[in-house]
């Protein structure tokens, strides 16, 4: 890194390459910084339930490794098998279980960072309480590598929940989720773990091209919404309460009906329908992907005007929409299939243009990098920009670290 600082040559680290903005990204002539040979536990404190770790280790493997001393990193992802906890600390990375564990900075005691100008910022705290001034690893949380190169990281962990149950549940729309969520949430006498809901486009089309038709088969109602619910349990399997708290739901007519996994396979074959975004994608290309969070209580509103303005901007253009119900974060999808480089703009504005004033956010969880540099500029407050672009000058005078990245590079030293 020094070497780079020196020589005005351009930096970009790489994790498990699973990020979704564009933020690994690196242009001719810039260093590579390959961190996954970086794995190795350093150190586990099962007392205290912390662990450090080097930045290349990859979740997936870390979860395992935590597990024999029955505790959990308390994060789960999709790419689970891929990203990188060093990755994941640079785009503060969220995923199913935020909803009741919170973003990866959360997790976050301390971190060893190696700064532009190659210095290293040793900040490895093992200790939930440490006020001593300005939290400065907070600053390279969610950097996406653009003020340097987290090395080492500290994490607090959770206890090990215990077996799980899952459910697949139908619902006639957005508020019945909602408060079928809220009765979980309120009433679960083990751990909710996860709550993600799917509408219809999404669902159907996923299903169809897994071959997994038969797992919604349940359901005949073509537009109603699907919800997982997984709960976890300690004294038995979680099925018990799960089906009592299905059955309290159904008597207040938040669902229409429900399905219980039954085995391992049942349950693999519900969660890839949720899991399996890039089914989708293949089968409608050429669209545009969007990573928004909305209040719950909001999230009807926005949902029923994203389906009103989506096909105004062209009749055949549909949103494809999944989510974390739990937090309120929404993937989108917004394609016909074809080619619709024409019509970014008014899509764009479509699905953001009311973001602000309903108190959520453009960006939920996977960061900026190139693909969100524009939004960041427009839906930013100025204040707040210009205190990132001070942070930026400040740490990275010479702009080497992952330039391009978060601000637009006019934006950069």
């Amino acid at each position: 890194v020094a070497y780079c600082n020196r020589k005005d040559v351009s930096l970009v680290p790489h994790g498990g390459r699973t990020g979704l903005s564009g933020g690994g990204v690196s242009a001719p002539g810039a260093i590579v910084l390959q961190t996954t040979r970086m794995n190795r536990v350093l150190s586990i404190d099962p007392l205290a339930g912390t662990v450090i770790v080097e930045a290349g280790i990859v979740l997936e493997a870390l979860e395992a490794e935590v597990a024999k001393h029955n505790l959990s990193v308390g994060i789960d992802l999709g790419a689970r098998g891929t990203a990188t906890i060093g990755g994941m600390v640079s785009t503060n990375a969220g995923g199913i279980e935020a909803f009741r564990n919170g973003m990866t900075r959360h997790h976050v005691l301390g971190l060893e960072v190696v700064l532009p100008d190659g210095q290293i910022l040793d900040d490895l705290k093992t200790v939930t309480k440490a006020n001593e001034g300005y939290d400065i690893k907070q600053l390279f949380i969610g950097a996406e590598g653009t003020l340097g190169v987290v090395t080492k990281v500290s994490l607090s962990l959770v206890p090990k929940e215990g077996r799980t149950a899952t459910a697949l549940v139908s619902c006639s729309g957005v508020d019945q989720a909602v408060r079928t969520f809220r009765h979980f949430r309120n009433h679960c006498d083990g751990t909710l773990l996860s709550a993600e809901l799917m509408w219809p486009d999404y669902s159907r089309v996923t299903a169809a091209e897994l071959g997994h038709e038969p797992v919604l088969a349940f359901e005949t109602d073509q537009q109603a919404l699907f919800l997982i619910l997984e709960v976890a349990d300690k004294k038995g399997d979680g099925r018990v309460f799960l089906e009592n708290l299905l059955s309290e739901c159904a008597d207040e007519n938040e669902i229409r009906n429900a399905i219980i996994a039954k085995s391992d396979r049942e349950k693999e074959s519900i969660w890839q329908i949720r899991e399996e975004p890039r089914i989708c994608e293949n089968r409608f290309p050429h669209g545009f992907w969007f990573d928004v969070s909305v209040p719950l209580g909001k999230l009807k509103n926005y949902t029923d005007k994203l389906f009103e303005d989506i096909p105004r901007i062209q009749p055949e253009l549909k949103a494809l929409v999944f989510g974390h119900l739990g937090d309120g974060n929404l993937h989108i999808t917004v394609t016909s299939g074809k080619v619709i480089s024409e019509l970014e703009d008014p899509i764009r504005r479509a699905v953001y243009q009311n973001l602000n004033a309903l108190a959520g956010s453009f960006s939920a969880e996977h960061g900026i990098g190139i693909d969100k540099r524009e939004s960041l500029a427009r839906y930013t407050s100025p204040e707040k920009l210009k205190i990132m672009r001070n942070i930026k000058k400040i740490l990275d005078p010479k702009g080497i670290m992952n330039p391009g990245k978060v601000l637009a590079t006019t934006d950069e030293p």
